[in-house]
């Protein structure tokens, strides 16, 4: 049987082919196959200033005006705040701040609830909050003691004979936060000498090694292992001090700037360490997760960036670029528009929920990719 079409029926099918291929067209777009997407982009301008120390608080935002602690929804409505009084500092994890001032400590949890507010025997230099701790280095910059409170600030460890002649650079804690991890430095020896020590809360040290001379500025943990970063090198230690020479990879001449858990390993972001343009604008990257070692180069100058849902984030002063672990081509998302023609100067960090804190200059804003 045979059936032949008029010539209607041709323009109609045309058309109708034609219609399909638009809509094809018209979701690859948003997809942002073909590069600039704006799917689900928002923005919101907060009321803080980049100068305000505003700082992620899991998917809340912190920041501290010199007078009060306040805590801002990702949406920019206050969710509480705290009176603290002048030249405080502050620190936090995704679920609770600790803020100093001279000797007193408060321990404020996510909801702006006070958990302790007391002081220590000696001048507080600098805090950090673990899941179930709070540490603080006490004392004079030389020799200082190593504080230990529960949320509710009752002591559970204090370390002084491991610090004498010492300065305590960093610490945190790992392993669901029953311990330790410090950074510290003689400064009484001939050559720089820099020293791990792991402690588990309440219990015991468990070790103290040496790092050398080359300086330590960041350790993460992940598995069961901690990345200790230096200006040369990436090497690898377990809770004991005890060294995997299988991990260490060079790293001089990169700079860390973002470190995420992902599974038993830590995917570490790195930018060049020195930058030829006089702004410090970045113009590559470099990935180390386990055994990859991979560098981007980005299409613009950006400002930043920074590790979200096991994508890189980079920002540029109108536009946001997106890549995939396993991509070699980033996906530009346009923000001009979203910023009343300003430009990004800085970028602040990820909230847990995927808002991504920017500044133009000293204004804030608060962009939502999800």
């Amino acid at each position: 049987m045979h059936f032949s079409l008029d010539s209607d029926q041709k323009k109609r099918m045309i058309f109708v082919a034609a219609l399909l291929v638009l809509v094809a067209l018209i979701g690859l777009a948003i997809g942002g196959v073909f590069g600039g997407s704006n799917k689900s982009v928002s923005s919101v301008r907060l009321r803080c200033l980049a100068s305000q120390d505003v700082t992620p608080f899991g998917s809340d935002i912190l920041y501290y005006d010199g007078v009060t602690l306040y805590c801002l929804r990702s949406n920019g409505y206050e969710k509480w705040s705290y009176p603290l009084g002048e030249n405080a500092s502050f620190t936090c994890s995704d679920s609770v701040v600790a803020a100093w001032m001279g000797t007193q400590l408060h321990i404020v949890d996510k909801d702006g609830k006070t958990t302790y507010n007391e002081n220590l025997p000696n001048t507080i230099q600098f805090v950090r909050v673990g899941a179930k701790y709070v540490a603080a280095v006490i004392g004079s910059d030389t020799s200082p003691t190593l504080i230990v409170k529960d949320m509710q600030g009752t002591t559970m460890d204090q370390e002084t004979p491991a610090y004498q002649d010492a300065i305590i650079l960093d610490l945190g804690f790992f392993s669901d936060g029953e311990f330790l991890w410090t950074t510290s430095m003689d400064v009484y020896g001939s050559v720089p000498d820099t020293r791990l020590h792991t402690f588990r809360v309440h219990v015991s040290n468990t070790g103290g090694i040496s790092l050398g001379d080359h300086l330590v500025y960041s350790v993460v943990y992940a598995g069961t292992k901690l990345n200790v970063i230096s200006t040369r090198q990436l090497r690898q230690y377990d809770y004991r001090g005890t060294q995997d020479q299988n991990g260490t990879v060079l790293v001089y001449g990169w700079q860390l700037i973002d470190a995420v858990p992902s599974g038993n390993e830590a995917m570490l972001l790195f930018k060049p360490a020195k930058s030829a343009d006089p702004l410090g604008h970045i113009n590559q990257l470099r990935l180390i997760w386990g055994k990859t070692d991979r560098r981007y180069a980005l299409p613009s100058a950006c400002v930043g960036a920074g590790l979200y849902n096991k994508r890189i984030y980079a920002f540029a002063e109108d536009m946001i670029y997106r890549a995939d672990l396993g991509s070699r081509r980033f996906t530009p998302i346009s923000i001009g528009h979203l910023l009343g023609g300003k430009t990004v100067t800085s970028f602040l960090g990820i909230l847990k929920n995927g808002t991504v804190l920017l500044s133009c200059m000293n204004e804030v804003y608060a962009i939502s990719l999800l």
